[in-house]
């Protein structure tokens, strides 16, 4: 063995102690708590005695309604005790109205929503010996394309003039007219 073996070889061997180590550590950690580790739960201790700012709903002070009274109290209003209540006259209920609709029948399908508009902006275009080169910008960028050419990997330039370009969408398949921007 040369010296660099034997460097390797002491290097890999502290490697695979650190291994060792982590891995024990790691299993001693995942292990469920043993019975001798786990504390007994001690007696049940009495409620802690009311604070002014303890928030605690004490239910052997809420008032508990008749069974006439059930579902006649609204939470929200201020009661002023027996005799108001008996005071107020009942409150009018008008008779149901009957309405004649004719049966629901199956609902029409939903249309998909429409494909959105491409994203392109006819900006200019040049004299070339092979045709017309458009200008076309999407916000950021600038694309110079033939027609023919497929742009972005989504459209196609079908047709190039001097006032439009006639764009197709590969994935929605449909075609949108882009005029110049002045």
């Amino acid at each position: 063995m040369t010296g660099k073996e034997k460097q390797q070889l002491k290097i890999l061997i502290i490697f695979l102690a650190v291994l060792g180590l982590s891995s024990l550590y790691a299993y001693r950690m995942n292990q469920p708590q043993t019975a001798s580790a786990v504390q007994t739960p001690q007696a049940a201790q009495p409620a802690n005695p009311a604070v002014p700012n303890d928030a605690r709903i004490r239910l052997d002070l809420v008032e508990k309604p008749a069974p006439e009274d059930v579902g006649r109290n609204n939470l929200f209003q201020y009661r002023f005790g027996q005799a108001a209540q008996a005071q107020q006259p009942p409150a009018f209920t008008p008779p149901p109205v009957v309405v004649n609709q004719p049966p629901p029948g199956p609902l029409p399908p939903s249309l998909p929503p429409p494909p959105p508009p491409i994203p392109l902006r006819y900006q200019g275009y040049a004299h070339a010996q092979t045709g017309l080169t458009a200008f076309l910008a999407d916000g950021e960028r600038q694309f110079n394309v033939m027609a023919g050419e497929v742009l972005m990997g989504r459209y196609r330039v079908l047709r190039v003039s001097e006032s439009l370009v006639e764009v197709e969408d590969l994935e929605y398949n449909r075609r949108q007219i882009l005029t110049l921007v002045k």
